[in-house]
């Protein structure tokens, strides 16, 4: 079977059915980019190779699960490696206290440990985000920094900033709505 030529939808049902090929394939297509989320976030190729494998566990586990009237594929995986990574920031941060001030902190991978290949994804990926976030206002920056980021819950961020929870919801609600459609074109091409 070639596989390279199957859409991830097709992918997703070959790895229902069980085939390891079709999950290989699915990793070929998007474990750089996963890996690039996870490193950017956590700053450690390391762990973030952990997250990618996990993510990938995930994909086996709850391929079928998957349905198109949710959203896109590439949203799909990307929430379960999201989510994968920040709960890692989040054991880190009960692990040992650690900051991180800057959004540009995560933004810029200086490791001998990350591939020249994995790093250039990495840049236009997140230089393409940077910009869409630079559009932002700066209320509605400053959640989505906090949470995608920091890996703060809405809560804590209300906590945090002295905002009522509602306004962060809010802010963050209308943050990601323009976030999407800048980022619709990209989106759109890799799904």
């Amino acid at each position: 079977m070639n596989y390279q030529g199957l859409t991830d939808l097709e992918l997703l049902e070959q790895i229902g059915n069980r085939d390891r090929d079709a999950l290989g394939t699915l990793y070929e297509r998007y474990g750089r980019r996963v890996f690039a989320l996870a490193v950017r976030i956590l700053n450690d190729p390391v762990s973030s190779e952990e997250v990618t494998q996990d993510v990938f566990m995930s994909v086996w586990r709850r391929g079928a699960t998957y349905t198109s009237k949710k959203g896109k594929f590439t949203t799909w995986i990307f929430s379960i490696a999201h989510n994968r990574t920040i709960d890692e920031l989040r054991k880190r941060r009960r692990d040992r206290s650690r900051t991180n001030d800057d959004i540009d902190d995560h933004l810029n991978i200086e490791s001998g440990d990350v591939s020249p290949a994995d790093a250039a994804v990495a840049q236009s990926e997140y230089a393409k985000v940077r910009t869409a976030m630079e559009t932002l206002p700066e209320e509605q920056k400053n959640v989505v920094e906090l949470s995608y980021f920091k890996g703060l819950t809405q809560t804590e961020i209300a906590d945090k900033t002295g905002q009522p929870l509602g306004t962060v919801k809010t802010r963050m609600r209308l943050a990601l709505k323009k976030l999407r459609k800048a980022l619709g074109a990209e989106m759109g091409a890799q799904g």
